[in-house]
């Protein structure tokens, strides 16, 4: 293949993925005794986080950010990773909704996508989901995802 191919083809890519990355400041932890909801605890970490990618622009079939109904919509893409199956016993786990694979996107570091969160060496929190912005989508997602 002509290396000019290759490096239009990874100069494209990069471009999609770099908008993609989030901006902003991260949300603020939840009192543990408060009702968590989607709009006035998970939204924000939503729009801190996912919003450049899931807040109208449809990737993964989804608009999580900016949609509350997208959260209990059933997962339908083979792109989320760990939603499909458990990893460690490669059993078949669906159907899951956008809400609780959010979390564990988040958890595992694949989202924000191509960002490192899984990695040791972590961009700053701003780009990735924190472990106290984790602990309020679970939950969210334990208290049945209320809006």
């Amino acid at each position: 293949m002509d290396s000019a191919v290759i490096r239009f083809g990874l100069l494209s890519l990069m471009s999609t993925l770099a908008a993609c990355v989030p901006t902003g400041d991260p949300p603020a932890a939840v009192d543990a005794g408060a009702m968590v909801t989607y709009t006035k605890d998970v939204q924000p970490i939503l729009m801190a986080k996912c919003s450049p990618c899931h807040a109208g622009q449809n990737q993964g079939r989804h608009n999580i950010a900016t949609n509350y109904a997208d959260a209990h919509k059933e997962v339908d893409s083979i792109d989320s990773v760990g939603c499909w199956k458990d990893e460690s016993t490669a059993t078949p786990t669906m159907p899951r909704t956008v809400g609780e694979c959010s979390l564990i996107s988040a958890r595992n570091g694949r989202m924000p996508m191509a960002m490192r969160c899984d990695q040791n060496l972590q961009p700053p929190p701003t780009i990735c989901v924190t472990p106290a912005e984790q602990e309020v989508m679970a939950a969210w997602v334990a208290a049945g995802m209320p809006q």
